[in-house]
């Protein structure tokens, strides 16, 4: 079984056909590797960073409700929610 490192050392040489379950493997092993740069605070347009992010996180879970929480924090109750389900920012834990 070759190893992601092995693929990308030549990615555009693929010496034999891969396997379905070799393939999931590697992207699975690039998905888990892999922040997008602009990921976070990396984005150049971020309000938040990592720590009000948790704390967003913290105060949700203790009850407080997303309208006055993302105003706030300066976002939409639309982000503050997406935060909320970890369907952004997903990459903080």
């Amino acid at each position: 079984m070759r190893s992601a490192e092995e693929i990308m050392r030549h990615p555009f040489r693929v010496p034999e056909p891969l396997s379905y379950e070799e393939l999931s493997r590697i992207c699975d092993d690039f998905d888990r590797a892999a922040v997008h740069p602009s990921t976070g605070t990396g984005n150049s347009a971020a309000k938040l960073n990592e720590d009000k992010v948790r704390a967003i996180r913290q105060a949700a879970d203790a009850g407080a409700r997303l309208t006055p929480l993302a105003e706030a924090f300066g976002i939409s109750a639309r982000a503050a929610r997406h935060i909320v389900r970890r369907t952004s920012w997903t990459h903080v834990q």
